[in-house]
């Protein structure tokens, strides 16, 4: 290609868009991009990733009106979060190998581009033999991996979906649009679910690959975590936070062996949805988290952030039992209703385990800080019919 790879949004010219989109397919072999009007979008609702929309105007030819450009964040605590966690190479990874072989509405990428480095499957690998390392080593590990902020050249051109309407994480949801979600949910799982779950890579990595690491991330954070959680969750929620101490470590390997593993979203919530006129969900965003473990994780996730607090919990049962009506309609004969109401409460609490990182991360402006404030509220109006 005649430009270099962006690495920050302000690196994206006219030309790199003409030559990308070229490549790509997105535009033909003689359009060109001379001119485009960004506005930034997004803020309070991703914290590893920096978007804005990209109005294109073309000297020849004609293409999208408009795409959305996605970059690593430009927050260095929040970037050195995100390549710890593998989220830019895998979410690239997912439109170009990953969706098109599933059963989920997403938007078009018009390109999807990840400049690995050839370390990444190495990477994978030291962390799994770092497992082995007493945990106050692998506490230092994590320390260490967490400063490094210098991700290689990342992007994704997408689809924009301006015509259909983003969900509301901070405003949530009631019951018929959480059905809908989850009706939705269960085909991509049923589409991964036991045996045609796409093998295991270093970028598609199974949710409990490596325990000792999680926990040692979690050891981390616990005082400040357990500080910050105070201040949202209610005596009951606090107890659940307190116990994870001596039970974190054995819960992330309980729930993953005793359900079937399917393909994940990791980020199933309702400012990753787009919602069609008809209310249909019309699109997935944010595959960045995407990995191989127990439908229910995606399933508490989303249902602990969406509902309000108030919603009885004959309700919740009422979407579990719609989301379980909805995999047995796509295939899955071998999970029973009773297993995923036992998966579900035990992934509120392996939920409540990975939260422990979130307070490490800069939430940005005041949306973000509510984006918080309200799922904890909800989540702990969940964790009420967990027993201790």
């Amino acid at each position: 290609m005649a430009t270099t790879t962006p690495r920050r949004l302000d690196d994206i010219t006219s030309d790199w868009l003409t030559d990308v989109m070229r490549a790509e397919g997105a535009i033909s072999a003689d359009a060109r991009i001379d001119g485009f009007e960004r506005t930034d979008v997004g803020d309070g609702e991703g914290f590893v990733g920096d978007i804005a929309r990209l109005r294109l105007a073309y000297s020849v030819g004609t293409g999208p009106n408009t795409v959305i450009a996605k970059v690593p964040t430009a927050v260095p605590l929040n970037r050195a979060t995100g390549k710890s966690l593998g989220v830019y190479e895998r979410e690239v990874r997912a439109y170009d190998t990953l969706l098109p072989n599933v059963d989920a509405p997403r938007p078009v990428a018009h390109a999807a581009i990840y400049e690995a480095t050839g370390d990444e499957e190495a990477f994978l690998e030291q962390l799994i033999k770092a497992e082995r390392l007493p945990l106050f080593l692998l506490r230092a590990l994590l320390r260490k991996v967490q400063t490094d902020a210098d991700v290689p050249p990342c992007i994704l051109l997408l689809e924009d979906l301006h015509e259909s309407e983003m969900g509301n994480q901070v405003a949530g949801c009631d019951p018929a649009r959480a059905a809908i979600a989850l009706g939705v949910l269960a085909r991509l799982h049923a589409s991964g679910w036991g045996d045609a779950c796409p093998q295991m890579g270093h970028w598609f990595i199974n949710g409990d690959i490596v325990p000792r690491l999680f926990h040692a991330q979690y050891r981390n954070n616990r005082r400040s975590f357990e500080r910050f959680a105070a201040e949202r969750l209610s005596e009951h929620g606090m107890a659940h936070v307190k116990a994870i101490r001596k039970t974190g470590l054995a819960r992330i390997t309980r729930l993953h062996d005793a359900a079937p593993r399917t393909i994940l979203h990791g980020d199933f919530r309702l400012d990753n949805l787009f919602f069609a006129a008809d209310g249909s969900l019309a699109a997935i965003i944010d595959w960045q988290t995407a990995n191989r473990g127990p439908g229910a994780l995606d399933v508490a996730y989303f249902v602990a952030g969406s509902l309000p607090p108030e919603t009885p919990e004959a309700v919740i049962d009422d979407l579990l039992r719609s989301y379980h009506d909805a995999l047995v309609a796509a295939g899955v004969a071998d999970y029973s209703f009773d297993r995923l109401l036992a998966d579900y409460e035990e992934a509120l609490l392996l939920l409540l385990h990975r939260m422990s990182g979130l307070d490490q991360l800069e939430f940005g402006d005041d949306r973000g800080v509510a984006l918080m404030d309200t799922w904890f509220e909800r989540f702990d109006a969940r964790l009420q019919r967990v027993p201790l």
